[in-house]
């Protein structure tokens, strides 16, 4: 007797598999891509269209999202769960480490201040004015509290890859609406909705914000995968390199969303490419599962989110360093670009050295901000919603 969708999903569970180690290590692989974009240069390695569009790795976090937030609350918060506890699980995911940055950059913009009371002759490291720009004093408090970009829409502010947190708590609540009010009904919806804005995208009438419409496309279109995974999950186990097919679907995937990235294609066909691939590498059936779910790059996606957040302050600092050295010593290592940010002046295998050092340096960074705290805010909230879970238990 064939089993349902959900009871297929109730299987897995109680199998153990409650989580997707590949997606995990592209998690972890965008967040990388995502901060190598953030490094801006004249050699080759950090001057090619691929390069270039490397910040399209948002839209898949926000595909993966809508598919793992489907997966973990979806036909929960349909039965009833608190809305409460699931808010508070995810703000406890997401706000603790994002208000330890802008915290962060605020110091850093009191120590510009001091040391620059005026602006100085340029102003600060690369000419750069305190309380300025991205760190506008006047957008301080929305930042802290994540509703940035509700209010400020298209704007980086203070630690400004954090418009993508700020939107993705938006489609949380939006989300856990829909899944209260219409049950399962509300994956049609998030897809559909999707298709449409991404189709209104594609012929130039996008009735939406940027940073909203990136978020609502890619979160629908990972809630439509979850929709459609009870059809396509395998009914066995990871079959690994000795899987050739499955091994060919990912590769093929990949060169297609490579060529995707560098030609700086529509949302829309970007984001269905990212959309195979996340129901793809959900089955974890090819030779590139087996090899995503290996320890180094499962604990990249362990660092993803840290990656993420941090990558701006250290990559920052690393580069205000470079302006001060070469002051002092009158190289010409680094330059400001349109828009503020640094250009990287070194050739080729300078630049590649360099840049690895600044990657090594940022997981670093991940790292201890995982241990001081991203993972213990996250347990926390955990324990809180259990004992809001227990309380509830009491008084019913």
């Amino acid at each position: 007797m064939r089993r349902s969708g959900h009871d297929g999903r109730r299987a897995m569970t109680a199998a153990g598999r409650l989580r997707f180690a590949a997606l995990d290590s592209w998690r972890g692989l965008a967040a990388l891509g995502v901060a190598f974009h953030h490094v801006s240069g004249t050699a080759p390695l950090l001057a090619n269209p691929f390069h270039d569009n490397l910040s399209r790795g948002v839209d898949f976090f926000f595909v993966l999202s809508g598919f793992v937030i489907a997966f973990s609350y979806g036909d929960r918060l349909a039965r009833g769960y608190s809305m409460a506890r699931f808010l508070l699980l995810r703000w406890g995911r997401i706000w603790p480490l994002h208000a330890a940055m802008v915290l962060a950059y605020l110091v850093l913009e009191c120590g510009l201040l001091a040391a620059w009371p005026t602006g100085g002759p340029g102003g600060g490291p690369g000419g750069r004015i305190p309380f300025t720009g991205p760190r506008d004093l006047a957008a301080l408090p929305a930042s802290l509290l994540l509703v940035q970009d509700w209010i400020w829409p298209g704007r980086d502010l203070w630690n400004v890859q954090s418009w993508s947190v700020s939107v993705e708590l938006a489609l949380y609540i939006v989300a856990a609406l829909a899944w209260r009010a219409l049950g399962r009904r509300a994956l049609a919806l998030g897809a559909g909705f999707a298709l449409a804005l991404g189709l209104a995208d594609l012929g130039g009438a996008a009735p939406l914000p940027d940073h909203f419409l990136r978020g609502l496309i890619g979160f629908g279109l990972g809630m439509g995968c979850w929709a459609l995974w009870p059809r396509l999950a395998p009914s066995g186990p990871a079959r690994g390199v000795g899987s050739v097919m499955p091994g060919l679907v990912e590769l093929g995937l990949v060169v297609v969303v490579v060529i995707l990235i560098a030609r700086d294609a529509p949302l829309l066909p970007l984001d269905l490419a990212f959309a195979a691939m996340v129901l793809v590498f959900a089955r974890e059936q090819g030779a590139l599962s087996a090899l995503l779910r290996t320890a180094p790059l499962r604990w990249l996606g362990v660092l993803s989110y840290g990656l993420y957040m941090v990558h701006g302050l250290v990559f920052g600092r690393i580069f205000d360093g470079l302006a001060l050295a070469q002051q002092r010593l009158g190289g010409q290592w680094v330059a400001a670009a349109p828009g503020g940010e640094a250009l990287l002046l070194l050739p080729a295998l300078p630049s590649a050295l360099l840049v690895a050092v600044m990657m090594a340096v940022a997981l670093a960074c991940a790292w201890l901000a995982g241990r001081l705290i991203e993972w213990p805010a996250r347990n926390l909230s955990r324990r809180i919603a259990g004992s809001m879970g227990r309380l509830a238990s009491v008084a019913a």
